[in-house]
C-alpha cells in the first residue's frame, strides 16, 4: 500500500516513534506544522486511539488500514481494507466521545468505554501477549471469571441520577468492543448521542452469555438497561474505565459526545 501511494505521487512521512508517547508527539508536531494532509493508521484500535488524541477537532482526516487485534472502530465505520480510491475519497465527519475529569483530565474515545468485568478482561488480555487475534478476549474472559463480581455504579444520565448493580457498563459512540462484541447495537458515530448499556443483576453464566454470545445487544431482556444521552457522569469513585481497549482512568469521570469531531475517509456509515 505504501509503495502504491508513493507511485501515485503522495509524499509519505513515517511518524512512528520508539514509544507510543513519541509517536503521538510526532503526530502532534506534524499536524501543528501543517506537514500532513492525511494520517494513515495501519493497526488496530490501540493505534487509532493514540491518533485521535491529536486528530480530534482538527481538519486532518484519518484513514484506516485495520490490522490489529480487535479493529472495532474500523468495523463500526464499515472499513475492512484500504486502497488508493479510499485514500483520495472525500472525508466524512464522525462523532467522538470526550471523557474528562475534575482535574482537567481529558481523553478522546472512538468506539466504546467500558467498566466492570469487561474492563478486567481487557486488562488481562493486554497482559497475555498471545497471537490469538480477537479470540484473546475469550481466553481472558475465561481466566478472569473466578474473580467476577458486580459493582454498584452511580450515574447521572443527562442529569437524571440512577444506580445500577452492574456486571458490565458500556458507554458507546459505536456499537462494538473486544473484537466484535456487541454492546450498544443502536450506536452510530453520526447520531450525536452516547449509548449506555448496563448488564445488571447477573452471575458468571449470565455475563458470559452476554459477552461471548453477544446478547448485550438484546434490549428486551430484564437484565439489560439501555439509555441514550449527550452527557453521562460516572460519580462512583475508583471504578476503572477503559476505552478503545486502552486504560483511561478511574471515576468520577464525565462522558460527553462531540458531533463531527473527527474527519475520516472510507467510512460507509
Amino acid at each position: 500500500m505504501l509503495e502504491t501511494l508513493g507511485h501515485a505521487g503522495h509524499e509519505l512521512i513515517d511518524l512512528t516513534g520508539d514509544s507510543p508517547r513519541s509517536s503521538r508527539e510526532n503526530l502532534r508536531l506534524a499536524i501543528e506544522g501543517g506537514k500532513t494532509d492525511l494520517v494513515l493508521v495501519a493497526g488496530g484500535d490501540g493505534l487509532v486511539h493514540l491518533a485521535i488524541q491529536e486528530l480530534a477537532r482538527s481538519t486532518v482526516p484519518l484513514a484506516l488500514a485495520p490490522s490489529g487485534t480487535g479493529n472495532d472502530f474500523a468495523s463500526a465505520l464499515g472499513i475492512t481494507a484500504i486502497d488508493l480510491d479510499t485514500i483520495t475519497a472525500t472525508a466524512q465527519s464522525v462523532d467522538l466521545m470526550r471523557i474528562h475529569g475534575e482535574d482537567g483530565f481529558e481523553h478522546w474515545v472512538g468506539s466504546i468505554a467500558i467498566a466492570g468485568f469487561p474492563a478486567a478482561i481487557n486488562a488481562r488480555a493486554n497482559r497475555l501477549h498471545l497471537p490469538l487475534g480477537a479470540q484473546i478476549y475469550t481466553v481472558a474472559a475465561a481466566l478472569e471469571l473466578p474473580r467476577f463480581r458486580r459493582t454498584l455504579i452511580s450515574l447521572r444520565i443527562d442529569g437524571h441520577r440512577i444506580e445500577t448493580d452492574s456486571a458490565m457498563l458500556a458507554i458507546g459512540n459505536t456499537s462494538l468492543f473486544g473484537g466484535g462484541m456487541l454492546a450498544c447495537p443502536d450506536a452510530l458515530p453520526t447520531d450525536g448521542l452516547l449509548h449506555l448499556t448496563s448488564i445488571q443483576s447477573v452471575g458468571r453464566v449470565g455475563i458470559l452469555r452476554h459477552l461471548l454470545g453477544r446478547a448485550g445487544g438484546t434490549a428486551d431482556r430484564p437484565e439489560v438497561l439501555r439509555r441514550t444521552a449527550t452527557q453521562i457522569d460516572l460519580d462512583s469513585v475508583g471504578i476503572d474505565v477503559w476505552g478503545d481497549g486502552e486504560p483511561i482512568g478511574t471515576g468520577p469521570l464525565s462522558f460527553t459526545i462531540e458531533p463531527g469531531a473527527l474527519q475520516v475517509v472510507g467510512s460507509t456509515v
